[in-house]
């Protein structure tokens, strides 16, 4: 189970991404995406910054260390989505990173051989937090690649 950020953009994007395939492969749509990549780069260090100080001691850096990143796009004619996705892989399956986000940690008695689980609050919004202090200078950025982007088109 994974944490999604979504960011939307207008028909402009789409606008764009459309002239850049009709004008075939010039380089623009690629560095398009790589500016994009560029803009989101800081939120995962960050979300990785604020896990030790909502986890527990024993546990902030095997989900540090597991917490992965994707950034996906999806176009449609008037909207395009951004998808900024957080997940973690544990031992058997995937960490549960929307219930850790709320401020739920499920895990297992130590020292018990049977499955007996338990929940434990911890410091809700390790994701949300960062997200709230970086996604401005991330729309900022991606506004940048946009008009960088649109401003080649044109000339």
């Amino acid at each position: 189970m994974g944490f999604d950020i979504r960011m939307s953009g207008g028909p402009e994007l789409y606008r764009a991404s459309n002239k850049l395939k009709q004008l075939g492969n010039t380089g623009l749509g690629r560095e398009m995406n790589r500016g994009f990549e560029r803009a989101v780069q800081p939120l995962g260090p960050a979300i990785q910054a604020e896990v030790p100080k909502a986890m527990p001691s024993g546990y902030a850096p095997v989900l540090s260390r597991s917490l992965q990143f994707r950034l996906s796009r999806r176009t449609r004619r008037q909207s395009t989505e951004l998808r900024y996705k957080v997940y973690g892989d544990g031992q058997k399956e995937r960490r549960d990173v929307p219930a850790l986000n709320k401020g739920n940690l499920r895990h297992p008695v130590y020292g018990k051989r049977r499955k007996a689980w338990v929940s434990q609050k911890v410091r809700p919004g390790f994701i949300d937090e960062p997200m709230k202090r970086l996604v401005p200078n991330v729309k900022r950025e991606m506004t940048l690649v946009l008009k960088n982007v649109s401003d080649q088109l044109k000339g």
